[in-house]
């Protein structure tokens, strides 16, 4: 691989855990207004509109292969929908960087999963940078002392979108490399679509706009206005870019070198929610993104995975 092309595959995993990151507090802001069911059907919609729009235009020749579907059901039911319920459940009990720490230890997890499933090996690099990011991700979820202070349900349904995230991972290994990104994405989220029709008709509950303006994004904005931009954010970026793009990564550079790139998203969870949401930012959260830092550089050097 050339090194500028390289280069373009980390910006965009970059971009990606940026927009899973600030996802956590878009949606946490969209609670106060609407269920999670009805919160992931139209998100989802959103999405699904504006992908098939997009293959109508430019991407029309590109198809998928008879012999994908079954692996493209299985990843749909991966993401969006076990997935997103676990996480949207979960942040209606939790805050959105407890969410989005409980969602990092992916990469440990994955590494397991990989190790004692599919013999992959790791460098001792590799291995300690996993270590040294998840001790980062405890010190950020620990309390003043030290103390884990977390509702024990959501965890539960943060626990059930990690199992879910491991999954989705390793099937896009195997597809990721065959069909196109954008096709890809599209029927995922079509299926998830799907999938969460009959919760959304017997779950899903009105919009119900309070009467209160808020500031979002150095802007005044009425609940309405709050409400479908933050719908917009979570559709565009999260649902369909960040997948997009963490799809071409994991073609590229492989599963186990990308998923580790999710620690990151906890920081990008912390400092959007200290500016969206006034969530405190002390100087042991400071200490605990550096500590995640310097973990996943260490899991990006040495040879790749075998």
């Amino acid at each position: 691989m050339q090194k500028n092309h390289s280069i373009s595959i980390y910006v965009i995993l970059l971009l990606s855990m940026f927009f899973w990151g600030t996802s956590y507090v878009f949606t946490k802001i969209v609670l106060s207004y609407a269920n999670p069911i009805t919160i992931i059907f139209t998100r989802l919609v959103i999405s699904v509109v504006l992908l098939w729009v997009v293959i109508a235009i430019f991407y029309h020749k590109s198809g998928i292969q008879k012999s994908d579907i079954k692996y493209l059901l299985l990843l749909a039911f991966c993401e969006p929908f076990v997935y997103f319920l676990g996480e949207t459940y979960g942040i209606e009990r939790v805050s959105p960087v407890v969410a989005s720490l409980v969602i990092s230890t992916i990469p440990v997890f994955t590494a397991i999963v990989l190790t004692i499933f599919f013999r992959t090996k790791l460098n001792r690099l590799n291995q300690i940078g996993i270590l040294v990011s998840f001790v980062g991700i405890v010190l950020m979820i620990l309390g003043k002392n030290m103390q884990l202070q977390v509702d024990m349900v959501g965890l539960l349904f943060l626990l059930i979108a990690v199992a879910a995230s491991i999954g989705y991972g390793l099937i896009l290994t195997k597809l990721s490399a065959q069909v196109h990104p954008i096709w890809l994405i599209a029927f995922q989220n079509t299926v998830g679509l799907i999938l969460f029709l009959p919760l959304w008709l017997t779950c899903g509950q009105p919009i119900v706009y309070t009467h209160e303006a808020i500031s979002l994004l150095g802007f005044s904005l009425t609940p309405v206005q709050a409400f479908w931009t933050c719908i917009v954010i979570l559709s565009v970026f999260s649902s369909t870019l960040a997948f997009m793009f963490y799809s071409i990564a994991v073609s590229k550079i492989g599963l186990a070198r990308s998923i580790v790139f999710t620690n990151l998203i906890a920081i990008f969870t912390a400092i959007t929610a200290y500016f969206l949401v006034d969530e405190s930012f002390n100087m042991q959260k400071i200490m605990a993104i550096i500590i995640v830092l310097i973990g996943v550089v260490l899991t990006q050097m040495g040879k790749k995975y075998a």
